[in-house]
Order: structure tokens, then C-alpha cells, then sequence
């Protein structure tokens, strides 16, 4: 029974993910990795159990980091290693993270008595250690998804990773219900809404948070909580979506740039918000808006593409 849960968790988990159409260049349909869900059982699911983890390329912290997981994450181990453990992701990301980041009880999203999945939309929020207190257990980031068992007046009761329970106030999230399969597509506003949130953030090549995030981070979480999923990584996004012109850009559309003005590999992402302006994380400044009307940018913009 447990291991049907767990399929079924991350079938619901996947369907998040669209298939987004388009014309133009070949594109790539962002769905659901058939070999990582049909792999998954009790033995080898895994929960992450602090805020925001590094995930690394190799079992060392000097190695490079791919991405970062957040808490309560479900995650497929693949092995294990001293004190490090490899996992994989539900977008097929496979790298490393410290064993003690990572839970084996998956209780917090397997549990029979779920009924909403939490989805942190504010900058962070706490999650107190029971209902109403105001002890704090820990700060969570946008993103991050809990599950819930029932409803109080303020907040909702929550499972956590490693058997433990907490509350997290209904400010500053939204409840998805079990029977719902996806979290509700909102549209390109309510997409560069959130992705403003993140103004002011400094960069973190592979970050996904409010405390560190790169180009392809800040259009992955922002575009996930606004019901579409792209792919973390940049190249992939280039082929997500609608391919449009120039002429044709509406705030909300993603802007594919190249570092490399002569071989013009897309290497940066930016999220268009109108008025000749967009959103990025650049590496010297963190999130930032800079402008279409710098040359600079302009002259090496190599695609863009549409989301919402």
C-alpha cells in the first residue's frame, strides 16, 4: 500500500508538469520521467528535511552545485556514499547532497490523511511546531510544498519530514486540494508578480531561493507556483514553450540570451516585463531589472519564448 502511495504522489507530483505547445524550433514537451517514477518504492524514497540543500555534481562541497532542493522535497536515493548521499529529482536531476539533509520517513506525503498540499507563496514563511504556538520550528521558502491533514482557523496542520508535525498560518500560502491534480494556472502577470518578489536577491549559481538564486532558478520557482513547470536548466528552457518574435513579446515571456556574441549558445534567461524591461539574476547585481534599450542585451537575444 505504502509504495502504491508513493507512485501515486508522484504521479500527482508530475502532472504539475505540462505539455506546452508551440511552433517554430523543435519543441521539447516538459513531462514526467517515466524511468524515475516507475523506479520509486518505499525502500528508495527519500524526503528533504531542511530549508533549502545544496545538490552538488560530485559527493564533495568544492564540486560544482547543480541545483538546490527544499524542504519536504520528495526524492528517488540512488546510493549512498560516506557521509554524502546521491539522489535524483523528479525533473531527473541526479547529483549529491549531505546525508543528513535527507529523510527516509516519508510519512509527511504519504500519509492517508492528506487532504491539501501547501504551497509557500510568500518570500518565506515559518512553520510552528503545533497549532496556534508560536514556538518555530523552521523558515521555509517560496516554493516549498507541505502536506496537510486539516484546517484550524488560521492555518493549516501539517505533516514534516522525520515523524514530526507543525502549523503553518494560511498567510502567505495556497491550499491545493488532494483531489485537485495540479496547482491552478494563474497567468503571465501573476507569473512576474512573484518573480518581483525575488528583487533584490543576491545570485547563487544553481539557487532556487529567496536567499540565492541564478536566471534559470527564478523562472523555474516562480513559473512552478503559477501552475506551469519548465526545466531547470536553461538550454532545456530554450526549447519550452512557444517560440515568438521580437515584434510579437508580452510581459510574461521568457527572454534567452548568449553571453557569447559570436557563437551565440543560449546561456541566460530573463523574464520580459513590458516597456522594453526584464527581470534576470545577474551575477554581479542578483535580481535586477535592466533594459531591452541596452545594446548590450539586445544584440544577444537568441530566442524567446512564451509560458503563460
Amino acid at each position: 500500500m505504502r509504495k502504491h502511495l508513493l507512485i501515486y504522489l508522484f504521479a500527482i507530483t508530475a502532472t504539475f508538469i505540462l505539455i506546452l505547445s508551440g511552433c517554430g524550433n523543435r519543441e521539447i514537451p516538459v513531462t514526467k520521467n517515466e524511468q524515475y517514477l516507475s523506479g520509486i518504492t518505499s525502500e528508495n524514497a527519500a524526503v528533504i528535511n531542511d530549508a533549502v540543500v545544496d545538490v552538488f555534481t560530485q559527493n564533495d562541497i568544492l564540486s560544482t552545485r547543480l541545483t538546490q532542493a527544499l524542504f519536504n522535497q520528495i526524492v528517488k536515493v540512488v546510493s549512498q556514499e560516506g557521509s554524502w548521499t546521491k539522489i535524483m529529482m523528479l525533473d531527473g536531476t541526479t547529483g549529491w547532497v549531505k546525508s543528513k539533509y535527507v529523510s527516509r520517513d516519508t510519512s509527511c506525503v504519504t500519509d492517508g490523511r492528506i487532504n491539501n498540499k501547501i504551497v509557500v507563496t510568500a518570500k518565506t514563511v515559518y512553520v510552528y511546531t503545533g497549532t496556534g504556538n508560536d514556538i518555530k520550528y523552521k523558515q521555509v521558502v517560496l516554493g516549498t510544498e507541505l502536506y496537510s491533514v486539516s484546517k484550524t482557523k488560521t492555518g493549516y496542520d501539517v505533516l514534516l519530514p522525520d515523524n514530526k508535525k507543525g502549523w503553518v498560518e494560511d498567510g502567505g500560502v495556497i491550499a491545493v486540494p488532494s483531489t485537485q491534480n495540479s496547482i491552478p494556472k494563474t497567468s503571465a502577470e501573476g507569473f512576474i508578480q512573484t518573480v518581483r518578489k525575488f528583487e533584490g536577491t543576491i545570485y547563487i549559481i544553481g539557487g532556487v531561493s529567496r536567499w540565492g538564486i541564478d536566471s534559470p532558478g527564478l523562472c523555474y520557482v516562480s513559473s512552478r507556483i503559477n501552475g506551469v513547470d519548465i526545466p531547470r536548466n536553461v538550454k532545456e528552457i530554450a526549447k519550452t514553450g512557444t517560440s515568438i518574435t521580437l515584434d510579437e513579446i508580452k510581459p510574461g515571456d521568457l527572454l534567452m540570451f548568449s553571453t557569447d556574441n559570436v557563437k551565440k549558445d543560449v546561456s541566460d534567461v530573463g523574464v520580459y516585463t513590458g516597456n522594453n524591461e526584464f527581470i534576470h539574476s545577474s551575477p554581479s547585481r542578483g535580481v535586477v531589472t535592466d533594459s531591452l534599450e541596452d545594446s548590450y542585451y539586445k544584440n544577444r537575444i537568441v530566442g524567446i519564448r512564451r509560458i503563460f
